[in-house]
């Protein structure tokens, strides 16, 4: 049963792991395009 436990308790600490890694990932993707549509913005002020 210590084993089963164990397994269970591993499986929870992997699934918040790899959840708070896509939140992390989803932030930055989400800054990083933030930034590249605003950077393409000002480039297309400057071209037209």
């Amino acid at each position: 049963m210590v084993l089963l436990g164990l397994s269970v308790q591993y499986l929870i600490d992997l699934v918040v792991a790899g959840v708070s890694l896509m939140i992390g990932f989803g932030i930055f993707a989400l800054i990083a395009s933030i930034l590249c549509s605003a950077a393409f913005i000002n480039n297309a002020k400057d071209v037209y």
